[in-house]
């Protein structure tokens, strides 16, 4: 017994079938034509390796300017051909998507920014022909080649291929109206403060002080544009101390109450405020997101699957892969057993109520029936139950009174047999006036629901029974 208790507290993995279910809810979030999600692997291949190729290009082309000892350039003409073979490869790509996608191409935003960087790439192109294959000798090949660097963003379509980096990108489209807002509040405030702070220290400047202290509250505080950007500073980079102890000792302290109050509410509370937004908004996002609970779902199913064929292990000593009653019974009377059921969300009183919930009649409960049985029990009562119980029972009440007729009949005479049926379709009758209020939704098309209270009623009155039964079905 001990050592069958042991074996239920053991907590195990997601077996094969579920792996397999996990994989198949993946792959439901790919397309169907499998030739643009080629692409976008390849896409994000070429994109990571035009990325390390521009850094190293930048690394270079960084120490022939340096202004000490620059070193001599090389390699100009050599990353400017091998822009030229990634401008092509990003055309033929854009191309292939074209005809890919079709019309869908165009209610795409990725696919025109796309389109403005190879447009980009190729009038690099052209001017790197035109100017002799020397590349950046213009100001606008500097530019296009700056433009450039935003190709990485496209390795963005293929985060919606794994699961944890589509839930941050919907998170962070999530907050993106938040941001904007409150960045409008804030950015308020700072104009508002900033404002008043440079009108403050006006008559600091004007006076006859140190001018080393003159020049650093001018540089800080001097202009609208200088005392905004300060308290920019001052919100969000956390060095406020480095902002505001040169005022309190340079100018005067008086405004102390105007920083406490600044850091006060807005540095400490706004930010935070504004920050557990942030936080509900990402989590809403995550709970919102319907391949993610979908995953989510597949996974606990499978850990409890998993738990519920570690526990029949453990009670199914044999290793028959059969549960007998008494077995059952034996089991739940240790009440670490029940314990251990109930962090299943299981409330098992008695192995007896149990076992004839799972047994199919023929007094063995299997492995199928076991789980099968435990996960109708743990989840609600389903609607669609309900009435196919009702329905069952029904029959059963039916035929039940058929039986009790047949017995009747043969101690009474014509007269009371006919008494008897007389009596049954009275019972009957008075049993479905008294459920048609449960198979009242049911029997009404939708459409006469709303067209008049008198018609609702005669239009459940005139419903026969066997129809207004298989209306609720």
């Amino acid at each position: 017994m001990d050592v069958c208790i042991r074996k239920l507290v053991v907590t195990c993995g997601i077996d094969k079938s579920a792996r397999a279910e996990a994989n198949q809810s993946k792959s439901g979030i790919l397309e169907h034509n499998p030739l643009p999600l080629y692409l976008d692997y390849t896409a994000g291949f070429f994109v990571s390796l035009n990325f390390i190729f521009m850094c190293v290009e930048l690394e270079l082309e960084g120490g022939t300017l340096d202004p000490i000892d620059p070193v001599e350039d090389n390699h100009g003409v050599i990353f400017g051909h091998v822009q030229l073979c990634f401008a092509m490869i990003y055309l033929l790509e854009l191309l292939l998507r074209i005809y890919a996608e079709k019309r869908d191409f165009m209610y795409d935003w990725g696919n025109w920014f796309d389109m403005f960087l190879v447009t980009a790439s190729l009038g690099d192109v052209y001017l790197f022909v035109t100017v002799g294959g020397q590349p950046g000798t213009t100001q606008m090949q500097q530019v296009l080649r700056a433009l450039s660097t935003l190709r990485t963003l496209r390795v963005l379509r293929i985060f919606r291929l794994f699961s944890g980096l589509r839930l941050l990108l919907k998170a962070c489209h999530a907050f993106l109206p938040t941001l904007a807002w409150s960045m409008v509040l804030l950015g308020m405030v700072m104009a508002m403060s900033g404002l008043m702070l440079g009108k403050l220290l006006q008559h600091f400047l004007e006076a006859e002080a140190n001018l080393e202290d003159r020049i650093w509250v001018w540089q800080h505080y001097g202009t609208a544009y200088r005392s905004i950007y300060t308290l920019y500073e001052i919100t969000f980079a956390g060095n406020w101390p480095a902002n505001v102890r040169p005022v309190l000792e340079k100018v005067s302290h008086l405004f102390v109450i105007f920083f406490v109050l600044y850091i006060t509410i807005i540095v400490f509370a706004a930010i935070r405020v504004i920050t557990a937004v942030f936080l509900k908004d990402t989590l809403d996002a995550a709970h919102n997101d319907a391949e993610h609970q979908l995953a989510e779902g597949i996974r606990k199913k499978a850990q409890y699957v998993q738990k519920l064929e570690s526990i029949f292990e453990a009670i199914d000593e044999t290793g028959n892969g059969m549960i007998t009653e008494e077995r059952l019974n034996q089991i739940l009377e240790n009440p670490r057993v029940k314990a251990y059921f109930e962090t299943l969300d299981l409330a098992v009183h008695e192995g007896t109520a149990l076992f004839h919930i799972l047994d199919n009649g023929d007094g063995e409960v299997t492995l199928e029936e076991f789980i099968d049985g435990i996960l109708r029990c743990k989840g609600p009562a389903r609607a669609i139950d309900q009435v196919a119980m009702h329905a069952d029972l029904k029959k059963l009440e039916e035929k039940l009174m058929q039986l009790a007729d047949n017995l009747n009949s043969k101690k009474a005479s014509d007269e009371s047999k006919e008494t008897s049926k007389k009596r049954r379709k009275d019972r009957m009758r008075s049993i479905t006036n008294d459920l048609k209020v449960f198979r009242l939704e049911e029997s009404i098309p939708l459409g006469h629901r709303f067209s008049g209270r008198g018609s609702h009623c005669s239009t459940n009155s005139e419903l026969p029974m066997g129809q207004a039964r298989s209306s609720a079905f």
